[in-house]
C-alpha cells in the first residue's frame, strides 16, 4: 500500500513537468501566430504608406504637415467663429472675403515666381507665412473689443500665403517630378494627406468636445498656434529636394505677361478645362457656409459627430486611393475626374434627403451615404492638378496657374455669399436650407454633365496644351 502512495507521488512531479512543456508549447504557437499576424501587420502598413521614390516620400511628408495644418485651422474657422458669436452673415464673409486678398496678389507673385532661379524659396516663404498668420489669428480671442471683426479681417490676409502656397507648390511640382512620374508622386501624397483626415479630425473634434465654456476657446488658440512649429516642418522638408535652379531667369517685361494670357485665353483645352473647374468649385463653393448650419442646426450634429463624419469620410477615400489610380492607368485621368464631379453632386443629393427626413432617420441616412459620396473626394483631389498641368503652357506656368488660380478665386468670392443670400432670401429656416442645397445639386449635375461631354470629345486623345 505505501509503495503504490510512493509511486503515485512519484509520479506527479512528472505529470506537472508534462503539463508545464504543454503549457509552454501552446505559448510558443500563440506567440509564433500572433508575431505573424503582427509582422504581417507591419509589412501591409509598410506597403501601404512607404514608396521607394525618395521626391514621393519627400513631398507626401511636407503635404502631411500642410494637411495637418488645414485640419486644425482652417476646417474650424466656422467654429471658432460661432463661438465667438458670428452671426450666419458673418460666417459668409468667412468664405467670400478671403479670396479678394489672394486674386490681388496671385499674378504679381506669380510674376515673381517664374522669374526665381529655384521657386522652392516661394513655396518656402508662403508655408512660413501661413503659420505666422494662423498664430496670430490663435491670439484673436485676447481681443476685448469685436473679436469676430478682427477674426475676419486676419482670415482674409490668411489667403494671401495660402493662395501662394497653392499656386507656387504647383508650379515647384512641376519642375521637380518627371511627366511620368507625376501621377505616382501625387497619388502617394494624397494618400498620406487622406490618412491624416482619417486619424485627426477625430482626435480634434473629441478634444473639443470635451473641452467646456471658455475652455473651448483656449483649445482652438493651441491649435491655431501649433500651424507654425508644423510650418517649420515643411520648410526642413522642402530644402532636402534636390533643384536644379534655372540659370538665366527670363527677364519680366509687361508684354510677356500680356503674351501668356492671351495665349492662355485663346487656348481651346485650357478654357474647356477651366469652364468645367470653374462649375465645379462654384457649386462647391456655394455651400461652404450653408453646409455647416445644415450639419449644426438641422442635423443637430455635435463637434465630436462631425468629426466622426470626417474621418468615416476621409477612410473611404483612403481606401478607395488605389482605386482611382488603377482607374487613371486604364481609362486616364479625366475619367477619374468626372468620378471626382460626380461624387460632389451625389453628396449634395444626400444632404437635400437628409433634410427633407424626419430628424433622427435623417442623421442615420446622412452618415452612411455621405461617406460613400465621400469616397471621390480622393479621385478629385488625385485628379485636378494633372488635368489642368495638361493644359497650362510649358512657359509661364507659374503664372497660366495664378490666371487659372485667379479665375477661381473670383468664384470664390461669390458663391459662399450666393449661399449665404440664398438661404437668408428663402427665411433662415429648414424650408429655406432645402431649397438652397437643391440649388447647389443642380449645379453640381450641370457640372458633371460638363465634365462627360469634355471627356467624350478628347477620348483616346493627347492634349495639346498650345491648341
Amino acid at each position: 500500500m505505501s509503495l503504490s502512495i510512493l509511486s503515485i507521488v512519484s509520479l506527479i512531479p512528472q505529470h506537472d513537468n508534462e503539463g508545464r512543456k504543454r503549457g509552454e508549447c501552446a505559448l510558443n504557437k500563440l506567440r509564433e501566430t500572433y508575431g505573424t499576424a503582427f509582422r504581417a501587420t507591419v509589412n501591409a502598413g509598410k506597403k501601404m504608406f512607404s514608396t521607394p521614390h525618395r521626391l514621393a516620400a519627400i513631398l507626401s511628408a511636407e503635404g502631411v504637415l500642410f494637411t495637418l495644418i488645414i485640419t486644425l485651422c482652417n476646417n474650424n474657422n466656422q467654429l471658432f467663429a460661432s463661438r465667438l458669436g458670428a452671426s450666419s452673415y458673418q460666417l459668409g464673409m468667412i468664405s467670400s472675403l478671403p479670396p479678394i486678398v489672394g486674386m490681388i496678389c496671385l499674378i504679381p507673385f506669380a510674376i515673381v515666381t517664374d522669374r526665381l532661379k529655384n521657386k522652392r524659396i516661394m513655396v518656402i516663404i508662403a508655408a512660413m507665412l501661413l503659420g505666422i498668420m494662423y498664430f496670430l489669428v490663435g491670439t484673436v480671442p485676447l481681443i476685448s473689443h469685436n473679436p469676430v471683426t478682427a477674426l475676419i479681417v486676419l482670415l482674409v490676409m490668411v489667403n494671401f500665403p495660402m493662395s501662394l502656397y497653392g499656386s507656387s507648390w504647383q508650379s515647384f511640382f512641376s519642375d521637380v517630378a518627371l511627366p511620368l512620374d507625376r501621377n505616382e508622386i501625387f497619388a502617394h501624397r494624397t494618400k498620406m494627406n487622406t490618412a491624416v483626415g482619417i486619424v485627426f479630425p477625430l482626435i480634434i473634434g473629441m478634444i473639443l468636445t470635451i473641452a467646456s465654456g471658455p475652455l473651448k476657446i483656449f483649445v482652438h488658440q493651441i491649435y491655431y498656434y501649433l500651424a507654425l512649429p508644423l510650418a517649420f516642418g515643411q520648410l526642413l522638408l522642402l530644402r532636402k529636394i534636390h533643384v536644379e535652379p534655372k540659370s538665366n531667369p527670363n527677364p519680366f517685361r509687361f508684354s510677356g505677361l500680356v503674351r501668356t494670357a492671351i495665349s492662355t485665353f485663346r487656348s481651346r483645352t485650357f478654357l474647356g478645362f477651366l469652364g468645367v473647374a470653374l462649375l465645379v468649385y462654384a457649386s462647391w463653393q456655394m455651400d461652404w457656409s450653408i453646409y455647416f448650419i445644415a450639419q449644426f442646426r438641422y442635423l443637430e450634429l455635435s463637434e465630436v459627430q462631425m468629426s466622426l463624419v470626417a474621418v468615416l469620410s476621409a477612410l473611404t477615400q483612403f481606401l478607395t486611393m488605389g482605386l482611382w489610380t488603377r482607374i487613371s492607368a486604364t481609362k486616364g485621368i479625366r475619367f477619374v475626374f468626372i468620378i471626382g464631379i460626380a461624387g460632389f453632386a451625389f453628396c449634395s443629393l444626400v444632404m437635400l434627403t437628409s433634410l427633407l427626413l424626419p430628424l433622427r432617420a435623417g442623421v442615420g441616412f446622412y452618415y452612411l451615404f455621405h461617406c460613400i459620396g465621400s469616397s471621390t473626394y480622393s479621385a478629385f483631389q488625385f485628379s485636378i492638378l494633372l488635368c489642368l498641368l495638361e493644359v497650362i503652357p510649358s512657359v509661364n506656368k507659374t503664372l497660366a496657374i495664378a490666371i487659372y488660380s485667379t479665375v477661381i478665386l473670383v468664384s470664390n468670392v461669390i458663391m459662399p455669399m450666393t449661399g449665404v443670400h440664398f438661404y437668408n432670401l428663402f427665411g433662415e429656416n429648414r424650408q429655406a436650407m432645402v431649397f438652397s442645397i437643391a440649388a447647389v445639386a443642380i449645379l453640381r449635375i450641370l457640372a458633371t454633365t460638363a465634365a462627360i461631354i469634355r471627356y467624350r470629345i478628347y477620348k483616346g486623345k493627347t492634349i495639346d496644351s498650345e491648341a
